[in-house]
């Protein structure tokens, strides 16, 4: 077994998110103490109250919730699709489930992090899964605030060009690029990334979800209902499988042997472009890295399955994961 992480989730919580809430509620390796919430998958009071659920549901309602930013560092407009994840963010059917009339704290999420990282230097590990708007907020108040964390996971962006809101963007990081682009480029601790392309080979296949929905716990019993929609998109595009490119990152963060390969590179991410906003963009062809002072980047690009699957059908259970 792994030593203990602390960690701090910032989520903009939708069905994947809850997922990923749940491993890492139900993780010896993780002492979550806190959870920042950002605008994305549903609106920003959504994503509040869902993850109250969650923290509901795996009896962990002593854990601070800070709410964060509403909208990207420049606001677009950007089309919207609620296929995925209902129009409530846990597949139109969050009303089932009690916020536990859960407090949040009057702190601004941007601010708890730069706080909580003062309280605890180099001992937090921050996990994002939303768009990076709260760590790029966080970063301009106070620059050192990076160096302050143990490492940052991030899920979101591509190594291969290949998107999944447009032909070439990847949805967190197309919800405010230049978040993404600062947080990327300026961090100063170490920073993995787990990116879409990844999450999409690597994936949840129908049989292993078939299996999962099966598991009669309350957890259990949440996870069918919130993610019946998402199989049903998975059928609708012709695939005989699911992703849940949250959970993929909490996983290599709390399990780093489900990491079958990785490269290590800067990187850019482009906030222009008629075609390629957002586009993560790899500088490993840059011979001098002084040229253009971007941080170096770990991306994950091949999981385990078969230990994801694993730790999938352990965080259902009533007891902790054993793994």
């Amino acid at each position: 077994m792994g030593s203990v992480e602390k960690v701090i989730v910032d989520t903009d919580c939708g069905v994947d998110d809850a997922m990923a809430l749940m491993l890492a509620l139900s993780s010896k390796r993780a002492r979550v103490v806190a959870i920042t919430c950002v605008f994305g998958n549903t609106p920003l009071d959504n994503v509040c109250n869902n993850v109250k659920r969650v923290l509901v549901v795996c009896d962990k309602k002593e854990i601070p919730i800070y709410r964060g930013s509403g909208c990207a560092l420049i606001p677009k407009v950007i089309r919207k699709d609620s296929a995925y994840h209902g129009g409530d963010g846990l597949g139109t059917f969050a009303h089932e489930f009690s916020t536990g009339d859960l407090p949040e704290s009057d702190v601004p999420a941007p601010m708890a992090l730069i706080q909580l990282t003062k309280e605890q230097p180099g001992e937090i590990t921050l996990i994002a899964i939303g768009p990076l708007t709260n760590l790029a907020l966080a970063h301009r108040i106070d620059p050192q605030f990076t160096k302050r964390l143990k490492s940052l996971v991030v899920m979101g962006g591509n190594y291969k060009g290949l998107g999944n809101v447009t032909e070439t963007a990847e949805f967190n990081f197309h919800s405010d690029p230049e978040a993404a682009h600062i947080v990327l480029g300026e961090a100063l601790c170490p920073v993995k990334l787990v990116p879409w392309e990844t999450c999409l080979e690597f994936n949840l296949s129908f049989a292993t979800y078939d299996r999962l929905v099966q598991v009669a716990t309350a957890k259990g019993s949440f996870y069918k209902r919130i993610t019946g929609i998402m199989k049903e998109l998975a059928k609708s595009r012709s695939r005989t499988f699911c992703t849940d490119c949250d959970l993929s990152a909490v996983a290599a963060t709390l399990y780093p042997e489900c990491i079958r390969k990785s490269l290590v590179t800067p990187l850019v991410v482009e906030c222009n472009g008629t075609y390629t906003r957002a586009i993560t963009v790899l500088l490993n062809h840059v011979k001098s890295l002084k040229d253009h002072g971007r941080c170096d980047v770990q991306i994950i690009t091949e999981l385990d399955v078969d230990f994801l699957n694993q730790l999938r059908y352990q965080m259902l259970q009533d007891e902790p994961i054993r793994l």
